[in-house]
């Protein structure tokens, strides 16, 4: 039976993250902005609740949070953070585990203020993160017992059981949310706004509601949803339903608007794949904002596929604007260089390093991926990858390996007996590195982050401590030596 709602009101909730460490480096939750903006757009009226805003007008005069949470360089900055309870299985990592956002009376107080909702949407993102939705549909319960609670986004989409068992909504969304969620309404609802037109493309739907908030530091893009490429370790293809490419005349008008509107120079892109097709989708987007005389600053908090980037990539990259540039590469080892369908070779990282750099990049201000703790990845093979990209004169930034279900490599680990099939999801967390689940390894990843914390101090200052070839065959030498014994 339909509901009754007059006003068509929806509350739209973006939940804290709960984890031992968490960095607002351009995190926003565009999926969610994109379904406000279309079902605004149908008729509903839209209030949004992001717990991760770090300029709610209520931290302002929190003593505890005045004068902390400063934007740091290009908008970052640290999130508002609270130390809470330990989860038990959590406890063996010697760190505390804190809540990341608004304090949760601030977040009460909020609820409480908002007009009745027809319906509460929240979203999700990691699956390590689940604590935060999970409490969100508590509090939301207390307040608007009679209120449907629908859960959507990437750990919904991963692990719908899970979510159902533990989260406890009332309805679940998997995968791209505009269609589903307004589908969803119209049969909960009475006298639903219904939908338009079939939106058969990702350009049907209107921009994103970045004017929801009060205040940004910097603006979230994307070209595209979705990934063409299957690597083992990622499961966008399992979220985003598909590739799907935009138009780029469209998200120019999108950029160009928002930076005018909400006066911002930092733009992050969110695609996973952006240099895909980059002669028709983002080299004509860059061409016109040099046109333009854009003062912007374009950041890739996602890796870059190195091999795309050539001499006319490279210049309109400097020409526009393009500052904080992360290059994927993962691995130096050939076997698994092979296993992840020759993505990326140390000789395109060398290609592309050497192409930005001849464009006017300092060779310090390059940054690459690299991937630890993967399935049956020794430390040798970190160690070799770490003294390769070193070698490059480039900063690295080291990424832990997360089993995220469904994927091949969280199947292989599975199979092999590194990780429990049905593990609680909390042990998905990459600071944790879930393969090596105790104090020992995680006390020697730490040390080869503090390793990595040298090279790019170093890097910072302009010094190879591994340029020469024979001293890093002979620190491989070293550790291959000490890993036998």
């Amino acid at each position: 039976m339909k509901k009754k709602n007059d006003a068509h009101n929806l509350l739209l909730i973006n939940p804290w993250i709960f984890d031992f460490t968490a960095f607002d480096l351009w995190s926003k939750p565009l999926g969610l902005l994109y379904i406000a903006s279309f079902i605004r757009e149908l008729g509903y009226d839209i209030q949004l609740l992001d717990c991760l805003d770090k300029h709610h007008p209520a931290l302002a005069v929190t003593s505890a949070m005045k004068g902390r949470l400063k934007v740091k360089k290009y908008g970052t900055g640290p999130f508002p953070r609270q130390i809470v309870s330990k989860p038990e299985i959590l406890n063996f990592v010697p760190r505390h585990f804190s809540r990341y956002g608004i304090s949760e009376e601030i977040f009460l107080e909020e609820l409480k203020k908002c007009k009745l909702p027809a319906a509460i949407l929240v979203t999700s993102f990691m699956t390590y993160w689940y604590l935060g939705p999970k409490r969100v549909v508590e509090l939301c319960r207390d307040v608007f017992p009679e209120t449907p609670i629908i859960l959507g986004g990437i750990y919904a989409s991963l692990m719908p059981e899970h979510a159902q068992k533990v989260v406890k909504p009332d309805y679940l969304i998997t995968g791209p949310g505009e269609i589903e969620v307004s589908k969803l309404l119209s049969s909960l609802l009475e006298n639903a706004p219904a939908i338009q037109n079939s939106h058969k493309i990702l350009d049907d739907f209107p921009f994103p509601a970045l004017d929801l908030y009060q205040k940004l530091d910097y603006l979230p893009i994307m070209t595209s949803r979705g990934c063409p490429y299957r690597c083992t370790f990622c499961a966008t293809d399992k979220i985003s339903g598909g590739y799907a490419q935009r138009d780029p005349e469209l998200v120019f008008q999108e950029l160009y608007e928002n930076v005018k509107r909400f006066n911002i120079k930092d733009i992050a892109f969110y695609d996973d794949a952006l240099l895909l097709n980059k002669n028709q989708r983002l080299l004509p987007i860059l061409e016109k904002v040099i046109e333009k005389k854009m003062k912007v600053r374009f950041h890739t908090p996602n890796g870059l596929h190195a091999r795309q980037i050539d001499k006319k990539v490279a210049q309109l990259f400097r020409l526009s604007g393009f500052t904080t540039i992360r290059l994927s590469f993962e691995t130096v080892n050939p076997e698994r260089f092979a296993d992840m369908k020759y993505k990326i070779a140390p000789d395109d990282l060398i290609r592309a390093v050497e192409t930005l750099e001849r464009a006017g990049y300092s060779r310090n201000l390059i940054e690459t991926y690299i991937l630890m703790g993967l399935p049956h990845q020794t430390f040798l093979e970190v160690f070799e990858s770490i003294l390769f990209a070193h070698s490059l004169g480039i900063k690295i930034r080291l990424a832990s390996f997360s089993p995220i279900p469904g994927t091949v490599d969280f199947n292989r680990a599975v199979k092999d007996g590194l990780y429990p099939e049905n593990a609680d999801p909390l042990l998905t967390n990459k600071t944790i590195f879930p393969l090596h689940r105790n104090i020992e390894s995680y006390r020697k990843f730490s040390e080869i982050r503090q390793f990595v914390n040298i090279l790019n101090q170093a890097v910072d200052r302009k010094v190879n401590l591994f340029k020469s070839t024979e001293l890093r065959q002979g620190f491989s030498d070293f550790l291959q030596s000490a890993e036998n014994k």
